[in-house]
């Protein structure tokens, strides 16, 4: 976090590219590539100008440098944040070839539980996808009695 934080404390002011201008950049691509109806061709595209749009952003700058209340620094924070969301979103859509609850394929129009009832995990180190099993035991908790609360 700090290393982010450092990255557009050290930005050079009106040298790099407006974060403003990235940040629609992904916002289109995302809403053209990865809403609630996907197909596969496409995703694939949206990945790839996905990853050119997070290319960008390493050479994004923070124009206002002041200490008080600096909402541009908030923005630029933040939209790291939502890069990062965006692509492991993207990525795990992608990776995901059934149509399930709020993730529907065109390609892929049936849930296909033998192969897809399981957890997908990002791995942002790599930039992984893996599968996780769901445990379908049944959690039994006792019951809370009701009781004073004490302090």
């Amino acid at each position: 976090a700090l290393a982010r934080f450092n990255r557009w404390e050290n930005s050079e002011v009106g040298k790099g590219e407006c974060p403003v201008q990235i940040k629609k950049d992904m916002q289109q691509c995302m809403q053209l590539n990865f809403s609630v109806f996907r197909e596969g061709d496409s995703m694939a595209e949206g990945l790839k100008e996905l990853a050119e749009i997070r290319e960008r952003l390493k050479n994004a700058r923070l124009d206002d440098k002041s200490s008080d209340f600096n909402t541009q620094r908030i923005e630029c924070l933040e939209l790291d944040n939502l890069m990062e969301t965006a692509y492991s979103t993207a990525v795990a859509a992608n990776f995901r070839t059934e149509s399930r609850g709020a993730h529907s394929r065109f390609d892929f129009p049936e849930r296909d539980d033998d192969n897809w009832l399981c957890h997908s995990v990002y791995l942002p180190e790599s930039e992984t996808m893996l599968k996780r099993e769901v445990n379908m035991a049944p959690v039994l908790r006792e019951a809370f009695p009701p009781k004073a609360r004490t302090y």
